[in-house]
């Protein structure tokens, strides 16, 4: 509640054109009341002006005013162009079209319709009247009067519901005069609601873009007269672009990240909530001693350039035994005399990529026949990464396997089981070509978790920067372990089965020649000695007179009229062996 002394009742001659425009207080403003800088030109005025319409002699007097004013009030905007400033004064402009009607004037406060300031009459003490305005006067005088500062400066804070009005005072032949608002040398902006010949109404909302110099030029025949007003909306620092709320960043890697604030005096660092210390020195000692898995980082003095504040930190390492590793929160802070501006992003540190099972380990560049498949496996332990989105993929030779359509010979040889790549055998000698000497390459990526998860989308991700965190092809170290060397051959050996079948034939040739050899010994021996030797076809043998020459027997075993093995393209084998 704003207290100030009342003010006498004054007593107004008739008015005219020439009186305006007119101020007129409310209360005894010579009081200190000062307001904060801020809201010289946009604090909401607790004091109201409104006309009281009094039917008697007896009302003409500040109760008798003001209880008409509780009856019926009756707004100034009804029969002047006005503006009521923060201290209460009344500036009246010029009349409106309504009809004039003689009446009191009253400034109260709208917060206790019993406080009353100020109560104006026509007449004179002695013989009070209501207020009178003669709309035949015409206007004297020639040129432009100027009745407020040419040059003010305001300041305004920044937010909703100012009020905020530049206001100038002047008298000018009216027929004859215009006016011209600009800001900046420029049209006033769309979004302004509204200006008159004497004021231009703010946006309910500040914002610092309405900061600059708004001019009035003012204009009555060879006579011109500019009001300049020097507008200035502060308030706390404003976040103009803020760095993202999470950081993913691989181990070893570097972490530079900046903000954009404006009108910050001050700026400050914070990690997990600990000030930064201009002493480096002490500064890692007390981070070490409260966050020991920070001990190796090195966090560097945040640098200023303009309104652009930005982190930097190396040497992200993990501890042994540290589950989080170097994962921390910094905090960027401006500030100034009206407040501050925070923002926080959580650099979360990931390990190095464990890999399991290595494609490399699988590479076959000898003895890698074209009728056998071949098996490539790329296991990563992924338990680190649970909180992100990552993807598998296989290329051959930087084809991704994923996109090689029916047009690609390779495709109808390949095939994806979890985390293998297999190439089925390739019955087509003529098709081995297609594999020899090539690069099968398991590819490993690490995404922000809001990364859709759609494979088609992958790619086109990929190239916004701040999409990917990590990718095995750019990892100079990792990349020859996620490849695998492929020279497939053609089987030109017989298979195991042909071998098989071989070995058997040549056990059976061989005991027929041994028992070959032996009959033929047998018939030379008994040849000499003048008998032959034949088994009998019983059990028992024994020697008896020759019924044929050895050349019989000789004769007889040499007729080997047929011995073949047949041996099939479809893997079967025919062995018929006939002696007669």
């Amino acid at each position: 509640m704003v207290r100030r002394p009342v003010k006498q009742t004054e007593y107004l001659p008739p008015l005219s054109i020439n009186d305006l425009p007119l101020s007129l207080e409310c209360g005894q403003t010579q009081v200190s009341e000062e307001l904060p800088s801020w809201a010289d030109a946009a604090f909401p005025s607790p004091f109201m002006w409104s006309f009281c319409d009094v039917d008697s002699p007896d009302g003409i007097q500040s109760a008798g005013c003001m209880r008409r004013v509780r009856q019926t009030s009756t707004h100034v905007t009804n029969y002047f162009e006005s503006y009521v400033s923060p201290n209460g004064t009344l500036v009246l402009y010029k009349r409106t079209t309504s009809a004039w009607k003689d009446m009191g004037l009253v400034c109260w406060s709208h917060l206790d319709s019993s406080a009353v300031y100020s109560t104006y009459f026509g007449g004179s003490s002695e013989r009070p009247k209501l207020l009178t305005y003669d709309s035949n006067i015409p206007f004297v005088g020639s040129g432009i009067t100027v009745l407020s500062p040419l040059t003010q400066r305001i300041t305004v804070r920044i937010g909703p519901r100012t009020g905020l009005k530049l206001v100038t005072k002047y008298r000018s032949t009216p027929e004859y005069t215009t006016v011209k608002w600009t800001k900046d040398g420029r049209r006033i902006p769309p979004d302004f609601p509204g200006h008159s010949d004497y004021l231009l109404k703010f946006p309910d909302l500040i914002r610092r873009e309405h900061s600059g110099t708004y001019n009035l030029l003012v204009e009555n025949g060879n006579d011109q007269v500019n009001f300049q007003f020097i507008v200035s909306v502060v308030g706390p620092p404003e976040v103009i672009r803020a760095p993202p709320p999470l950081l993913l960043v691989m181990e070893g890697e570097n972490v530079t990240f900046s903000c954009q604030l404006d009108s910050f005096i001050t700026e400050s660092l914070e990690i997990n909530g600990l000030p930064y210390q201009p002493n480096p020195t002490n500064f890692r000692t007390e981070l070490r001693d409260q966050y020991p898995y920070l001990k190796d980082a090195l966090i560097q003095p945040l640098q200023k350039n303009g309104h652009i504040l930005t982190y930097s930190a190396y040497n992200l390492l993990f501890t042994p035994g540290s589950k989080v590793g170097p994962t921390h929160t910094v905090s960027l802070v401006g500030k100034n005399e009206y407040g501050l501006a925070r923002v926080s992003t959580l650099v979360r540190v990931l390990p190095r990529i464990n890999i399991l099972k290595a494609p490399k380990d699988y590479s076959c560049t000898t003895d890698c026949l074209n009728t056998i498949s071949h098996a490539f496996d790329c296991v990563i332990d992924t338990d680190p990464y649970q909180s992100t989105y990552f993807v598998q993929t296989w290329e051959l030779n930087g084809i991704p396997v994923s996109k090689m359509t029916k047009d690609y010979q390779q495709s109808k040889f390949i095939k994806t089981e979890d985390t293998k790549l297999i190439i089925t055998p390739v019955d087509d000698p003529s098709l081995t070509v297609l594999f020899r000497k090539v690069n099968v390459t398991c590819r490993w990526r690490i995404f922000y978790p809001h990364v859709t998860s759609r494979i088609a989308d992958l790619d086109t991700r990929l190239l916004e920067p701040n999409m990917k965190v990590y990718d095995s092809h750019e990892d100079a170290k990792i990349r020859p372990l996620m490849t695998a060397a492929l020279d497939l051959q053609v089987d030109h050996d017989p298979t195991p089965a042909s071998a098989n079948i071989s070995w058997i034939t040549a056990v059976i040739i061989g005991i027929l020649v041994i028992i070959a050899i032996g009959v033929l010994t047998a018939c030379l021996v008994m040849r000499f000695r003048g008998e032959t030797y034949m088994p009998d076809e019983s059990d028992d043998y024994e020697f008896r007179k020759p019924s044929f020459s050895c050349h019989s027997v000789l004769d007889h075993y040499a007729q080997l009229k047929q011995f073949s093995i047949l041996i099939s393209s479809e893997d079967e084998y025919n062995f018929d062996i006939a002696i007669d």
